[in-house]
């Protein structure tokens, strides 16, 4: 009889040890309400992205990098640098003083080439600071694999231009000359081998000869081409290092720097600095590539709601519960002292029937400008049969008409004397007809006079 049960309860238990590590793997439920998770950046697509920018020295591309999630202000720094082609160094940062971009936007206006890329490839540019804010660590990855691809095809070596160092596979890549910066210029599809995303194809965008570089007629572009170098100064080289250990980039406070020494960014990377943060104020409302990342950096203010909510009648602190004392948005029924809205069955423009004082509308059977009936002197509508009332005539008589000054008076005789009428009518017509006859002739006028006298 125990054998069976004993069964039993071990299988429930071996059925609940095999549970339990089940549901602990299970990921879990997002919170309600909450934006669901953006899918992830495919990998193929982050190679493509930041295979034309991978192979720039170490700080030009982590200026690149924080500039792109600001993609208005990379359109107005390059509008600015091309309208003042003259503007070269210390020149160009006093004339940037008065402007509010973002420091790693004001530290490009030293590379104009790279603000003229930027801005004609505005796509890519926003689509390259939607994968770093998306994901930063996956993009500092991506970059070091695709570094390793081109020095393995052999096209990233040592110049005049760059100088390249590995250190525990690393692949730092910095100027050969610390006053002066190059920017490399290659086609990916040469630079790194051959394609392995042909679903993701990178573009490969060639500057204009204005930079310096040479002409390029249409060819296969072998190998890395080289402009004229940059100058650069404190303001837009030496502040920013990416941190390839930590996946993000490494911000350091140089008070040299005009742009870094600024309230924003001194304050928050002050005591030795830190890592770079995105400062939603500098994306001047565009839009972040889904609704997760969007609440991730521009997430939404409690105050903001209450403020919305208490505008609309709903704060919840300034209209208590009904019967409360002293609510003066809407007090609770039978509350006293209610100015906004007495309670129930108590108006304090309307007081109750038959209160003394009441003005607005008196009580039942007391109005003032209509007495109760029957009562003397009711001009409104006075008691049937009373003195004064226009008594309503008797059926089949006529009630006289008045008739208005100035209009002619009613005949005076009634459709009942129509006869009468007709035969006044007639006797008009036989007087007309006698009168038409001819008059008697003298000889006969004497049998005819007496006739006529005798009559």
């Amino acid at each position: 009889m125990n054998v069976p049960r004993c069964v039993a309860v071990l299988i429930a238990a071996a059925l609940l040890a095999v549970a339990v590590p089940i549901s602990a793997q299970m990921p879990e439920a997002p919170p309600p309400g909450a934006a669901p998770a953006p899918p992830p950046i495919p990998q193929d697509l982050l190679d493509s992205l930041l295979a034309p920018i991978a192979l720039y020295p170490d700080q030009l591309l982590t200026q690149v990098l924080m500039a792109s999630t600001y993609p208005l202000e990379v359109i107005e720094a390059a509008r600015f640098v091309k309208a003042n082609p003259n503007l070269k160094g210390p020149a160009l940062d006093d004339a940037l003083k008065d402007k509010s971009w973002d420091a790693s936007v004001l530290s490009l206006t030293g590379f104009p080439q790279i603000l003229d890329m930027m801005s004609e490839k505005l796509e890519w540019t926003q689509r390259l600071g939607d994968a770093f804010l998306d994901d930063q660590a996956g993009v500092m990855r991506t970059v070091q694999s695709l570094r390793w691809k081109a020095q393995q095809a052999g096209n990233l070596q040592n110049t005049e231009q760059q100088q390249v160092v590995v250190q525990e596979r690393v692949i730092y890549i910095q100027p050969a000359q610390p006053q002066y910066v190059y920017v490399p210029v290659y086609d990916p599809y040469v630079i790194y081998g051959v394609w392995w995303a042909p679903a993701y194809r990178p573009w490969f965008w060639y500057p204009p000869p204005i930079w310096g570089y040479p002409p390029y007629r249409g060819t296969v572009a072998v190998g890395v081409y080289w402009g004229r170098g940059w100058v650069v100064t404190s303001n837009n080289w030496g502040w920013c290092q990416p941190n390839w250990g930590g996946g993000s980039v490494h911000i350091t406070v140089n008070h040299n720097n005009i742009w870094v020494n600024r309230p924003a960014y001194a304050t928050h990377y002050s005591g030795g600095g830190g890592n770079w943060g995105h400062d939603v104020e500098h994306r001047r409302g565009v839009a972040y590539r889904d609704t997760a990342t969007g609440n991730k950096y521009r997430p939404t203010s409690n105050a903001g709601v209450q403020t919305r909510e208490s505008y609309r009648g709903r704060d919840s602190a300034a209209r208590p519960a009904n019967g409360s004392g002293g609510n003066a948005a809407r007090p609770g029924n039978g509350s006293a002292g209610s100015g906004a809205r007495p309670a129930t069955g108590e108006v304090a423009a309307r007081p109750a029937n038959g209160s003394p004082g009441n003005v607005a509308r008196p009580a039942t059977g007391d109005m003032a400008a209509r007495p109760a009936n029957p009562s003397g002197g009711n001009v409104s509508r006075p008691e049937s049969g009373s003195a004064g009332i226009k008594a309503t005539p008797t059926h089949g008589t006529a009630a006289p008409r008045p008739s208005a000054p100035g209009t002619r008076p009613a005949p005076a005789y009634q459709p009942e004397s129509r006869p009468q009428v007709q035969r006044e009518a007639q006797r008009g017509a036989q007087s007309r007809a006698a009168m038409q006859q001819p008059a008697p002739k003298a000889n006969r006028g004497g049998a005819a006079a007496g006739q006529g006298r005798g009559r």
